[in-house]
């Protein structure tokens, strides 16, 4: 008997949870929240179309610096033959639109820096030139890709070691694409000041691309 009261008291009890997990306001319309979150994103990597990776170690020998770029001519010292090309900066980038300012960023960019620590011939810049931003299909516009500098930076002389110099400006959200997307960048070299601090030796810079809020 007690067994049967336990059995019917379970079941008013199941009876009574169902009326109340029922609203009995249905209609033909149904609907619930549904919650999205969007975090911030910086991403940033260099591909070289040259060897088909990431970027490495790049080497500048000045065993041949001549006008001719081949044979070595006396009284003369052309840096402009030693350049590479090809390197191309990828990203991805999310902020906020400008009526959602609150604790997200509006715009990045890109800064760049001989990391502190690096060496680098005396009286001898180098220099990087960007060319516009190149997006894959649907990835941003010409304008959330942003703006690059117009000639580029010179690191060395014009921008001491362990300072950064900003090359591309205004970034909102865009994702360039990988590999030959992006911003393509070429490295040349320029004498700036007298030849006589230009000294033999073995030289390593390590080069820091940063994108940033900041």
């Amino acid at each position: 008997m007690k067994k049967m009261k336990l059995l019917v008291a379970a079941l008013v009890l199941s009876g009574a949870q169902s009326l109340l997990a029922q609203d009995n306001n249905d209609t033909n319309i149904a609907s619930h929240i549904l919650d999205v979150n969007v975090p911030e994103v910086a991403l940033l990597d260099i591909f070289d179309a040259n060897t088909g990776t990431e970027a490495s170690a790049i080497m500048f020998d000045m065993t041949n610096v001549t006008l001719s770029g081949t044979n070595a001519e006396a009284g003369l010292y052309a840096f402009q033959d030693i350049s590479y090309s090809n390197l191309f900066l990828n990203y991805t980038s999310v902020v906020a639109s400008a009526a959602n300012t609150e604790g997200y960023d509006l715009t990045r960019k890109i800064n760049v820096k001989m990391e502190a620590g690096s060496t680098f011939p005396g009286n001898l810049d180098l220099r990087i030139s960007p060319e516009a931003p190149v997006i894959i299909s649907d990835g941003g516009t010409a304008d959330s890709a942003g703006t690059i500098m117009p000639g580029g930076v010179a690191l060395g002389v014009s921008v001491p070691i362990g300072t950064d110099a900003l090359l591309v400006d205004s970034i909102e959200s865009v994702y360039t694409g990988d590999q030959e997307y992006g911003v393509k960048l070429t490295y040349t070299l320029e004498q700036n000041g007298n030849f006589a601090s230009y000294n033999a030796g073995s030289y390593q810079s390590t080069l820091v691309y940063t994108l940033t809020d900041l």
